[in-house]
C-alpha cells in the first residue's frame, strides 16, 4: 500500500512552476525577515555538533510540523499562491502546508547539485536520525512509503551571482537556471527528487575563507548585516549582498483517500524496518556489513550507508 506518487525517474517528476508574485504583500515578508534577527547559523539551528568551520548560512523557522511558530507568519504560511501552484504542479486536491523557513546567505562559492531531504511515512518528523534520510532517498528502496512534497523557494536578492540551477528532466539532461534580480518570485518544484543547487554569490574577496564558529550570529546593522561571535565582528555586509530566500514545503495528496491513508499510521516505517531494508539490499549486492549498534552514533554503519547510497550525479 503506497503513500503517494512513486518517483523512480525524472520523467515522473512534477514539473516546476514559476510564481510571480510569490507574496501579495512582499513588504510584510521583508518586515518578518528583519524581525527574525539575529539569526543563528544552520548548524546551531539544527543542533548539529558545534564546530568552527560553519558556512555563512543562517536560518530561522516560521512553521514546523504544520504549525506556525513565528508570530506574524500565518498569512505567509497559508499563501494561496503556493497552495494553488502545488495543486497544479502535483495534480493534487489536498495540500497540507508543513514547514516554512528563511535562509540568509553571505557571499560564497557555489554548492553542488543535491536533493532536499525526502519525507517517508514514519520517517518525516525526527523518527530516525536526519543523516539516514538522504541515503534513503538516493537508494530508491523506500519509494513505497514516499510522501509527495512541494517546495516553493522565494528570493529577495539583486546582487551578483546567486543563480538557482535545477534539473527538471534529470541530472543527465540540460539544466534550467533562474537568475537575479529576484523580486518576490518563486519556483515551486519537486526538490526531494529534482536535483538543484545555488550558484556562487557575490565577490570572492567577500567569501569567508575558513567558515565561522557555529554559535556566531547574523545581526542587523545600519544599512546591512553583520556576523558577530560574542562581541567580535566577523564580517559586515551591505543589505544587497545578503541572499534572502524563503522555503515553503507542503504535503501533496491526489485526493482525500490518499490523505486519509497518510493519516493511518499502521503503514508507517519503523527504524528497525529501515535497517532491515538496507541490510537486505547490502546482502543482495554482496557487501559485507555488521548490524548497527546505534543509529545515532555507530559511525561505521553511518559511513557504510552514506558510502553505498550516494547521490546519482554524473555532472
Amino acid at each position: 500500500m503506497t503513500a503517494g506518487r512513486i518517483q523512480r525517474s525524472a520523467t515522473m517528476l512534477a514539473p516546476p512552476i514559476q510564481i510571480k508574485p510569490a507574496f501579495e504583500n512582499p513588504g510584510h515578508i521583508l518586515d518578518l525577515i528583519h524581525k527574525g534577527a539575529p539569526y543563528k547559523s544552520i548548524t546551531a539551528v539544527h543542533k548539529d555538533p558545534p564546530n568552527d568551520n560553519t558556512p555563512g548560512w543562517f536560518r530561522n523557522f516560521w512553521a514546523l510540523g504544520g504549525e506556525v511558530v513565528f508570530d506574524g507568519a500565518e498569512d505567509a504560511f497559508y499563501n494561496p499562491n503556493f497552495i494553488q501552484a502545488a495543486k497544479e504542479c502535483f495534480q493534487a486536491e489536498i495540500i497540507q502546508p508543513l514547514t516554512m523557513m528563511t535562509n540568509l546567505n553571505v557571499p560564497a562559492a557555489d554548492s553542488p547539485p543535491h536533493l532536499d531531504l525526502p519525507f517517508f511515512r514514519g520517517a518525516h518528523a525526527r523518527e530516525v536520525p536526519s543523516w539516514m534520510l538522504a541515503p534513503m532517498g538516493y537508494s530508491e528502496l523506500f519509494q513505497e512509503w514516499a510522501i509527495p512534497v512541494a517546495s516553493a523557494i522565494t528570493w529577495f536578492y539583486d546582487s551578483s551571482g546567486g543563480d538557482f540551477e535545477y534539473w527538471p528532466e534529470g541530472i543527465d539532461a540540460p539544466s534550467h537556471t533562474v537568475r537575479p534580480p529576484y523580486t518576490n518570485m518563486s519556483v515551486l518544484a519537486d526538490n526531494e527528487y529534482m536535483y538543484h543547487r545555488v550558484g556562487w554569490m557575490g565577490e570572492e574577496t567577500d567569501y569567508l575563507p575558513n567558515g565561522i564558529a557555529s554559535d556566531a550570529l547574523l545581526h542587523q546593522a545600519e544599512g546591512g548585516w553583520q556576523i558577530k561571535h560574542d562581541d567580535k565582528l566577523i564580517g559586515s555586509y551591505k543589505k544587497r549582498q545578503i541572499r534572502v530566500s524563503i522555503l515553503w514545503k507542503a504535503f501533496c495528496f491526489t485526493d482525500q483517500q490518499a490523505a486519509d491513508l497518510f493519516a493511518d499510521t499502521s503503514h508507517n516505517l519503523t527504524p528497525s524496518q529501515i535497517v532491515d531494508v538496507f541490510c537486505a539490499d547490502l546482502k543482495h549486492r554482496g557487501i559485507a556489513f555488521n548490524d548497527p549498534t546505534d543509529l545515532e552514533t555507530d559511525q561505521t554503519w553511518i559511513d557504510l550507508i552514506t558510502a553505498h547510497y550516494p547521490p546519482a550525479l554524473s555532472t
